[in-house]
């Protein structure tokens, strides 16, 4: 093992430098995945071997670009204007979010980002917002610290973990890609603070999955996932979560019907009004739920 782990790390290491994020192909990481503790093992070095190399400077990407940004995939011309165009996207999308909500951009002087990874979507809302107004977390603490560091935002603690300090700060708190991939008990958990830390009037955003993501659920390439399952969970209860079989953390890959979502808001936290929910509004494929706190 201590052979291989050698292999790998110096295997990542070649491939991050010629810019290469993924460093497998799928069939080669999937074969991976059905052992749990190799997938572990090869995940930690991986994530080493990128703490150890940093950032660096991408070509037509403003700011550094973190060897552990997992959603740059390579320093291809195509893959670099994929990156760059979902983050421009999303960042509009949060400003059309906040004029429905009747919230314009002059009003919003207090922003969270709710597990920002390494600063894609801060690196395009700070040329629409002042960095010092932008606060970030993440589950993984060295990304919300990077993306701080890098980009002039506040890093403070998961919601959870933050006790009531935080209550009524924020006029915007935004989720993406975040009860994409939690548990029902941990979203409601996380909503509660989410619903906490807003401002009278805040808005929050939120990206999940649903109807129209399950009936397109290859385009994930997920090898253990039951697509009839997953439809028929949907279908009967409103909701489905399917644990990564190679993860020891409870994290995978969650679906809400529009009806259960709504119902989920409404019981955790009432004092949100939906303001609009727009299916599969974000990149083809994610739920937009927009939601005010009451004045």
């Amino acid at each position: 093992m201590q052979a291989r782990s050698a292999r790998f790390m110096t295997a990542a290491g070649s491939a991050l430098m010629f810019g290469n994020t993924k460093i497998l192909g799928q069939g080669a990481l999937d074969a991976i995945k059905r052992s749990r503790p190799i997938y572990h093992a090869g995940r930690s070095l991986r994530f080493a071997v990128g703490a150890r190399l940093g950032a660096r400077r991408v070509e037509g990407i403003s700011g550094r670009v973190h060897y552990n940004d997992f959603m740059l995939t390579s320093t291809n011309p195509a893959d670099v204007a994929h990156y760059s165009r979902g983050a421009t996207a999303f960042a509009a999308i949060l400003e059309r979010s906040c004029i429905e909500a009747g919230r314009d951009q002059n009003s919003i002087t207090d922003v969270l980002e709710v597990g920002c990874g390494y600063g894609r979507i801060v690196r395009e809302l700070r040329k629409r917002i002042p960095s010092a107004r932008i606060h970030v977390c993440d589950a993984i603490e060295h990304a919300a610290r990077f993306t701080a560091t890098e980009f002039g935002a506040r890093c403070i603690p998961l919601l959870e973990q933050a006790g009531d300090k935080l209550d009524g700060q924020f006029d915007l708190v935004y989720l993406l890609s975040v009860y994409t991939h939690l548990r029902r008990d941990m979203i409601v958990a996380n909503l509660r603070k989410v619903a906490a830390v807003l401002k009278p009037g805040g808005v929050t955003v939120i990206t999940l999955q649903g109807q129209g993501s399950a009936e397109m659920a290859e385009r994930y390439k997920l090898y253990w996932l039951d697509k009839a399952e997953l439809l028929q969970s949907l279908a009967r209860d409103g909701y489905y979560y399917t644990k990564y079989p190679y993860y020891y953390s409870d994290y995978g890959m969650t679906w809400f019907s529009r009806a259960a979502f709504e119902q989920l808001v409404r019981e955790t936290a009432p004092d949100l009004s939906l303001v609009t929910l727009t299916p599969m509004g974000l990149d083809g494929h994610q739920d937009v739920a927009v939601y005010r706190k009451a004045v």
